[in-house]
């Protein structure tokens, strides 16, 4: 497992994915939380937090994250070389979580750098203003929950099809509607019951409960859960491939 993760991992670097990816997630983010006259600018909101970062981050991640996994299984399988992976003395569930490891190793690199944003608003804000430092952990936490979310649904975009592009639009797609048609869908609903339960479908309310800095049972059971669910139906996928050639 760990094997394939570090090929995964070698394969972005050494092609230049990661880097790109990366770049382009920090250089959009860094644009609009601080350069760009928009209602994310964290300069222009006056509470030193960075909800804006918060806020902004699932948006681009709809897109990082889909781009990042759409090689995953759609390129080995184009080219051949699942098959050869298949033939190894390894389990396919040490595949799929090599190849899923792979990705939020990845993931949580674009993240790192994002931390300069916590001790930047730290040395701009008054010397009498508090910095919610527990609201940012959770925060963190959520967003790092809903990325590993979306590495399954890329992952698993990724072993329906060998076109890379089709997978990215698939797994896009996906992440758009599991994040925000849910809530879309609810904020309609008129009963009270109804709205809740549309809510509780999709990820934002899980969301937003963490980033308002409540870490609670039921979210993080969610987000588990759900990541559990994608990578079994990969599993099943996988085994698939293998035993029919699909």
């Amino acid at each position: 497992m760990w094997v394939i993760a570090k090929r995964e991992l070698f394969i972005f670097f050494s092609s230049g994915i990661g880097y790109l990816t990366s770049g382009i997630y920090l250089t959009v983010s860094t644009l609009f939380l601080w350069f760009f006259d928009t209602d994310f600018n964290i300069l222009n909101a006056g509470f030193a937090d960075l909800n804006s970062f918060f806020v902004l981050t699932p948006w681009l991640l709809i897109f990082l994250i889909p781009a990042l996994c759409m090689r995953s299984f759609s390129e080995e399988r184009r080219t051949g070389t699942l098959e050869l992976l298949l033939t190894k003395p390894i389990s396919l569930w040490k595949i799929i979580l090599g190849k899923y490891l792979g990705c939020m190793l990845l993931v949580m690199i674009a993240f790192l750098p994002t931390l300069v944003y916590f001790f930047a608003v730290n040395d701009l804000k008054l010397n009498n203003t508090p910095l919610d430092w527990g609201s940012a952990f959770s925060g963190y936490l959520g967003i790092i929950l809903v990325s590993s979310v979306f590495v399954a649904i890329g992952i698993l975009s990724s072993l329906l099809t060998k076109n890379q592009v089709t997978a990215f639009m698939l797994s896009l797609l996906i992440c758009f509607i599991q994040f925000f048609l849910w809530k879309g869908i609810a904020d309609l609903m008129v009963d009270a019951k109804t709205n809740y339960f549309f809510n509780q479908l999709g990820f934002f309310e899980h969301y937003l409960s963490l980033c308002q800095g409540v870490i609670s049972i039921k979210d993080l059971t969610y987000f588990i859960a759900f990541n559990y669910v994608l990578l079994y139906l990969s599993h099943q996928m996988l085994f698939k491939i293998k035993n029919k050639g699909w």
